[in-house]
């Protein structure tokens, strides 16, 4: 459930929520280290498969 606003002193604010920098830094600091690990295990598998166990990896066995 999101977080109800209530009054702070009397006050009423709205609801807290993402900025932009908030994104920004989700972006940079989550998305693309997990982007970065992923693309780079998917090198490494494709390498393995492609040069050492001489098979197709991936998608493009199915276009052979």
């Amino acid at each position: 459930m999101a977080k109800q606003a209530g009054p702070v002193r009397g006050m009423a604010y709205p609801k807290p929520r993402f900025t932009v920098w908030a994104w920004v830094y989700f972006g940079l600091y989550v998305c693309l280290p997990v982007l970065g690990v992923a693309f780079v295990l998917d090198l490494i598998l494709y390498l393995a498969f492609r040069y050492l166990l001489d098979s197709c990896y991936g998608v493009l066995c199915l276009l052979q």
